[in-house]
């Protein structure tokens, strides 16, 4: 019975693929669809041949794709990974939970973000509740953010990196 219920599941995840795949090609616009490894990846490929990636959900991120370091023994958080490649822009999120005070957390990220601060924009607003952090690079267009917030137990992170004209 198991494997018939394995069966279902991959019929109905490919019956749902192909819907979404025909929804999205209304316009002239090629898609591929995978709903496997519990999240979603799209590529389009629209009439003038511009190609877009989603992943969502299952991204694999990592600390050089963000150009942040991960928390020291912070874990990501399940489903939270997030690629969107859109020509040459890129834009990429990944949360993660750490088991700190926010504050401590904060700070790590802080003293991060202002070794790369020369010649960049650094915002920094805090409150008891955590942190956000934004590194803004006007020259190549690019901008990291850290949002680290009180969770029930110790910190929950967003790490956001976005770029324009990325490769």
């Amino acid at each position: 019975l198991a494997a018939c219920g394995k069966a279902s599941e991959k019929a109905t995840e490919k019956a749902a693929e192909k819907m979404i795949e025909s929804q999205i090609a209304k316009d002239g616009t090629q898609a591929k669809v995978n709903l496997a490894e519990g999240g979603m990846k799209v590529t389009t490929t629209d009439a003038a041949g511009k190609t877009t990636l989603m992943e969502m959900g299952n991204a694999k991120i990592s600390e050089s794709d963000l150009g942040l370091p991960f928390y020291p023994g912070a874990k990501p958080t399940e489903g939270s990974g997030m690629r969107i490649v859109n020509g040459g822009n890129s834009s990429l999120q990944l949360g993660l939970h750490s088991d700190d005070a926010p504050d401590k957390v904060a700070a790590f990220y802080r003293d991060k973000l202002k070794a790369m601060a020369e010649g960049k924009q650094l915002m920094d607003m805090s409150s008891n509740e955590g942190a956000s952090l934004s590194l803004v690079d006007d020259k190549t267009k690019s901008m990291m953010q850290v949002h680290v917030s009180k969770a029930e137990k110790g910190s929950d992170i967003a790490l956001v990196a976005s770029r324009e004209g990325a490769k």
